[in-house]
């Protein structure tokens, strides 16, 4: 009888032990669920606060007060000129954030901020007429001139910078791919380590192609934009590898090869300059004080003979 007792006492107390454990088991799902919908629900209402000033109050106030100009001015279309046109392409090509009206906005901002400080330098330096009207010219070029050799400047560095990475980035690349990596996952993988030029335009191409834009047309825009001639080649051996069913591997080897012979013959041409470009200096500024030191005792004695 007392057996009987206590094996129904131990299966009352084992009964009730797993009725705790599956509601404790409920319990920490529902609050592991809750909590993964908390950590959820904080990114999405923070994104926008997350972002910088300038994404979140400087660039859309420029955008409408562009477009609001833009309006006013009869709605003319932007960027049909030359001149427009060549701007937006030195816009893509620098790498700027900014589009032509953005930029345009920018320019007429500054005029007006430059003429406001010439218009006071006139009225207050105390110099004659002519000098402060030369001031106030040269603070209204300032902007005007300033913003197109930035915007060359920044271009120029840019295709060097995309010339110099090159040939260093299809060597990862091809190293990516021997060790079992596709071609995107290999652009992915190296862009997450190394946010230089080249892998920022070749990731913005992947992606681009993720979204449903055929790879001819991501890669040959990504080549445009740049501008570059030996990217424009090397997007041009892709498609041809791609289309013809060539080996990734073979086409990244044998561009990077001739991308080195490229810049070595490169460098060699600038090292070959080198010498005419140092005589321009001797010649201005050596060559006259050689001068003075050799004939100057002369000279002096020739003028007091004649004195």
């Amino acid at each position: 009888m007392r057996i009987v007792v206590l094996s129904f006492t131990i299966a009352v107390f084992l009964s009730i032990i797993a009725l705790l454990q599956n509601y404790g088991q409920k319990n920490d799902q529902m609050k592991r669920r809750f909590n993964q919908v908390v950590d959820t629900e904080r990114p999405y209402s923070d994104e926008e606060l997350r972002k910088s000033f300038s994404e979140r109050v400087i660039k859309p106030l420029i955008k409408r007060v562009s477009e609001g100009v833009r309006r006013s001015a009869g709605n003319r279309p932007v960027g049909q000129s030359k001149a427009s046109i060549k701007i937006e392409k030195q816009l893509k090509a620098s790498g700027l954030a900014l589009t032509l009206q953005e930029f345009t906005f920018i320019k007429s901002m500054l005029i007006l901020v430059f003429f406001v400080i010439g218009i006071a330098l006139f009225l207050l330096l105390p110099i004659n007429f002519l000098l402060r009207l030369v001031v106030l010219l040269l603070m209204m070029n300032i902007p005007l001139y300033g913003t197109s050799y930035f915007l060359t400047s920044r271009v120029k560095s840019r295709k060097e910078a995309i010339l110099r990475e090159l040939p260093d980035t299809m060597d990862v690349l091809m190293v990516s791919v021997e060790a079992g990596l596709g071609l995107d996952a290999a652009i992915v993988r190296q862009y997450a380590k190394n946010k230089s030029v080249v892998l920022t335009e070749l990731n913005g191409a992947i992606r681009e192609v993720q979204m449903g834009v055929p790879r001819r047309t991501a890669l040959k825009e990504m080549a445009d934009r740049c501008d570059v001639k030996e990217l424009t080649a090397f997007v041009t051996a892709l498609l041809q590898a791609d289309q013809l069913g060539v080996p990734i591997k073979n086409v990244l080897d044998v561009q990077s090869e001739r991308l080195r012979v490229e810049r070595k013959q490169m460098i060699q041409a600038k090292a070959a300059k080198a010498p005419i470009k140092i005589m321009l200096p001797t010649v201005a500024f050596i060559f006259p004080v050689i001068f003075i030191i050799l004939l100057g005792p002369a000279v002096v004695e020739l003028i007091a003979t004649m004195s």
